[in-house]
């Protein structure tokens, strides 16, 4: 009878004591792991990884800058609107050279060139000539106005023909547009400009001046750097045909021909 009773307890000490290993054991895991669920039980499923702590930073956006209806990268320039060109070319050219305080006072309409860019003109009173160029008025309402200069025989130089370079808005594009206007160097009959985008143009001559405008077929490509293009190529001839002379124009120096803003 003893020996039963001893023998029972000694069953019962050995459960109690396997249900407080289990307890401890659980104990043990969810102090090493706070994140398990509580609910989890020795023998169970394992329980899933818990996912890493957040730093409550996210990648910010890209930076944009609103444009009335339209959003533009931060850095990007809007194109400018274009604006609409003078309906009086010789009113708009007088009044650009009066705003740049200019010595022609009065003046006439010495030559003209009109084409779809615009119009170029060429003012003169009896002391001094000046280029303008209605053009430049899609961007700035206004115009281009090249130096005043006393109307004596010019010499033969690259700086005789430099031209002037704007980027002028049409339709939603931004083009290269270039010009040029001067008096006719002696022995000179015809001017031809070569662009980079290969087109040769004519300049126009009317008795003592002469006159070139040309814009580039495709739109200009922002970004593009000056000095990977090719040079604009001038050649000077003779009545007969015969080459007089040629020039290459160096950018930045014989492309800003004007006084009334930068290129």
């Amino acid at each position: 009878m003893r020996k039963n009773v001893v023998k029972q307890l000694a069953v019962t000490g050995l459960a109690v004591a396997a249900v407080a290993g289990v307890a401890v054991a659980a104990a043990a895991a969810a102090n090493s792991s706070p994140n398990t669920p509580a609910t989890a039980q020795a023998g169970g499923p394992a329980p899933s990884t818990p996912a890493p702590p957040t730093t409550g930073l996210s990648t910010p956006a890209p930076s944009t800058v609103r444009q009335g209806k339209s959003t533009l990268p931060l850095g990007v320039p809007a194109r400018p609107q274009e604006k609409p060109l003078p309906k009086d070319a010789v009113k708009a050219c007088k009044e650009l050279l009066a705003a740049q305080d200019q010595p022609l006072r009065p003046v006439k309409v010495a030559a003209r060139l009109d084409s779809e860019p615009g119009s170029v003109l060429v003012l003169a009173d009896g002391n001094h000539w000046a280029g303008c160029s209605t053009a430049y008025a899609r961007h700035n309402g206004q115009g281009s106005l090249r130096q005043p200069a006393k109307p004596a025989t010019p010499s033969v130089t690259a700086e005789t023909f430099a031209v002037a370079n704007n980027l002028i808005p049409v339709k939603g594009k931004e083009y290269d547009y270039y010009w040029a206007a001067g008096r006719l160097p002696s022995g000179v009959a015809k001017i031809a400009y070569r662009f980079p985008d290969g087109v040769t143009t004519e300049a126009v001559v009317q008795g003592d001046y002469w006159l070139m405008q040309h814009r580039a077929a495709k739109p200009y490509v922002a970004g593009s750097s000056v000095a990977n293009r090719t040079k604009i190529k001038v050649t000077l001839q003779r009545a007969n045909g015969s080459v007089l002379k040629e020039f290459h124009l160096i950018w930045g120096e014989q492309t800003c021909a004007q006084i009334s803003h930068g290129c």
